[in-house]
């Protein structure tokens, strides 16, 4: 479900909701890495640089990012 910029919230057109737990990607759509093989890549020093996984249509990322050796920020899943 994606909504456009200045819809309005209505009894019709209400909020998305969304299950405990459940992943979304930076769409606002679920999605389940665990159910596909996951690829990893890391950064020169070893550490973890982002995760991808596809479904064949489509390929979602996160990204890591590192100060000082420890982890800063990890992105949502951004799907290309």
């Amino acid at each position: 479900m994606s909504f456009a910029v200045g819809t309005p919230i209505s009894d019709a057109n209400p909020l998305p909701t969304r299950v405990a737990g459940q992943l979304l990607d930076n769409m606002g759509q679920p999605i389940t890495p665990d159910n596909y093989t996951q690829n990893f890549t890391y950064n020169t020093d070893g550490t973890l640089a982002s995760i991808s996984f596809t479904d064949g249509t489509n390929t979602w990322t996160q990204n890591y990012t590192y100060n000082a050796g420890n982890v800063a920020s990890v992105s949502r899943w951004v799907r290309s």
